[in-house]
């Protein structure tokens, strides 16, 4: 017989509380670090342990990582009573000088300072937290657990259809507060009550006829509004009602996008929103097009304030990573190595398939010049507003005319930008970069700008970053109510206007704007004096400098 031997799985995740104030099992909020809840760098270690034995794996154990003192000078977990037991051992005073006893928080932070003015000896220990029972360290594990953001995860082969318990789990919750706002739940279940009481008693006395009295029953009615509430999709470009479950996994995939998209767009208001989503493989079944629209969806998670972790191997989505939030896992020779420091970026790059764009290889051997943009809309722009300043004779030539290639290869934290960027380097071809600033504000500083001039590119001289915050901000609002009547947005400088496009409140005018593509879409359109709205400020013309600056770098 094959005996297996017992193994450990462990998942420990690491949190930093920032002095949140907690309710720790008890009713005075205090905060996990003032209580020593941390380990030795002052981090919760909230552990997961799980015993593996073949294909048998047990419950998993609970574990926290803490100060313990020496002997019985520890407090952490003691009874109130036991807590006033050792500050008199102690010498320490539980009252106020207004007579009114320090309450539970206030004595462990005596016996706190007490221990660390007598030095008493400590170290940091791993507790486990008991999944039953009515201890202290129960109650206190059982805060924690709430405090701790909810983890959703989606598997490789799951489905992602509207049925997904998580999915379903969120629009109860939000059905089930509605209902509690705009619905006077107390009064309809007093009135329910009072129907259901008056036959609930007779069947109640009726069983009671049959049976002993020391087995008497009564009735009891209980609410769960929760259970009244299912959320379903159903497709209906047939004609028929179609569930989203008899649909092929890639359609299921691309609608339930709509999900993350909407948790993107949406303020978050409530502590149940605190989420980590976990993603295994989730471009499983999608198109590589479809994959950079998922990767948009999942990046404006985070930027609302969500953790997303992702397991890939899409090339289109570590392609688009910033740098600084991967993590290269690989199997050389059979052992797995995790790097998150120092990543070799081309080892990277080629294990996963992101190599330089060769669509653009056969204009190299022609290019004076690389004009290298975020993407396809920034070269559409540059062409547009090259040719119309021709045609209005502020400049002599046109971008094709000076063999100036316009390239797009992603912004400058993306891996495919630095991949490309080495190969241009190599080529030995002069290169000129456009960004857009990001700026949020006038102040700030361009996180584009200061990321090229440490990667060791020269402002002006290698590289232009715009003064307004996008591309799409240089389409000024009455050019867009040409192009699109009854838009009606208005956005400065520093305002998001892509988003604002995307988040039209009609949806007709939204779809003519083009989303995320607006300025694809409507910049070619731009007449002359629209474009000098935006690029001329009466003294100088920013298209004009940018413009100038590649005619210098072209004849260095």
């Amino acid at each position: 017989m094959l005996q297996l031997e017992e193994t450990d799985l462990t998942i420990e995740l690491i949190f930093d509380c920032k002095n949140e104030k907690l309710k720790l099992g008890e009713e005075i909020p205090t905060t996990i670090e003032s209580e020593e809840l941390v380990n030795n760098d002052g981090l919760l270690s909230w552990k997961k342990i799980w015993k593996i034995n073949g294909e048998n794996i047990s419950k998993p154990k609970t574990f926290i990582i803490r100060k313990v003192y020496d002997g019985d000078e520890d407090f952490a977990f003691k009874t109130e009573a036991q807590l006033i037991a050792q500050c008199k051992a102690n010498e320490i005073d539980t009252s106020k000088g207004n007579g009114e006893d320090f309450n539970n928080v206030e004595k462990r932070q005596k016996l706190r300072e007490f221990n660390q003015a007598n030095d008493i000896a400590f170290d940091y220990q791993t507790i486990e937290i008991p999944s039953t029972g009515k201890t202290k360290v129960k109650a206190i594990g059982d805060s924690i657990k709430k405090a701790l953001p909810s983890f959703q995860y989606f598997k490789a082969d799951t489905s992602l259809s509207d049925t997904d318990t998580t999915i379903q789990n969120y629009f109860k919750d939000m059905a089930f507060n509605l209902i509690k706002e705009k619905v006077d739940t107390d009064l309809i279940e007093k009135s329910v009550r009072n129907q259901l009481e008056t036959v609930l008693e007779k069947v109640t006395d009726k069983i009671n006829d049959v049976v002993k009295s020391t087995e008497k029953v009564e009735p009891k009615i209980s609410f769960d509004w929760s259970k009244l509430i299912k959320t379903s999709f159903v497709s209906t470009s047939s004609g028929d009602e179609i569930p989203l479950s008899s649909r092929g996994d890639g359609f299921r995939r691309i609608t339930m996008m709509s999900y993350f998209e909407y948790l993107a767009e949406t303020s978050k208001t409530d502590e149940s929103q605190k989420i980590i989503f976990g993603f295994e493989e989730p471009e499983t079944f999608l198109h590589p097009s479809a994959q950079e629209n998922l990767f948009d969806k999942l990046n404006s998670l985070t930027n609302n304030g969500y953790q997303v972790i992702t397991s890939t191997h899409s090339p289109t989505i570590v392609g688009n990573t910033k740098r600084e939030n991967i993590i290269h896992i690989s199997n050389p020779e059979n052992v797995y190595t995790v790097n998150q420091i120092d990543i070799d970026y081309k080892t990277l790059a080629i294990d996963l398939g992101i190599k330089p764009d060769n669509t653009f290889t056969p204009l190299f051997s022609t290019s004076r010049l690389l004009f290298l943009v975020e993407g396809i809309s920034d070269v559409v722009a540059m062409h547009h507003q090259a040719n119309i300043y021709k045609q209005n004779n502020i400049i002599e030539h046109t971008f094709d005319e000076l063999n100036i290639n316009i390239i797009p290869i992603g912004g400058c934290g993306e891996v495919k930008h630095w991949v490309n960027l080495d190969l241009f380097t190599k080529l030995g071809k002069p290169y000129f970069i456009l960004l857009d600033s990001d700026k949020e504000n006038l102040e700030q500083v361009s996180p584009n700008r200061t990321a090229l001039i440490n990667y060791g590119l020269s402002d002006n001289v290698d590289f232009y970053i715009t003064k307004k915050r996008l591309l799409e901000n240089y389409i000024h609002p009455s050019a867009l109510e040409r192009l699109v009547p009854g838009s009606a947005l208005a956005y400065g400088d520093f305002d998001h206007a892509k988003n604002l496009c995307k988040s039209h409140p009609d949806s007709v005018i939204r779809a003519r704007l083009g989303g995320k593509g607006v300025a694809e879409r409507h910049y070619p359109n731009l007449t002359f004096d629209e474009l000098r709205l935006t690029w001329y400020d009466g003294n100088e013309d920013e298209f004009l400098n940018l413009y100038q600056k590649m005619i210098d770098k072209l004849n260095a």
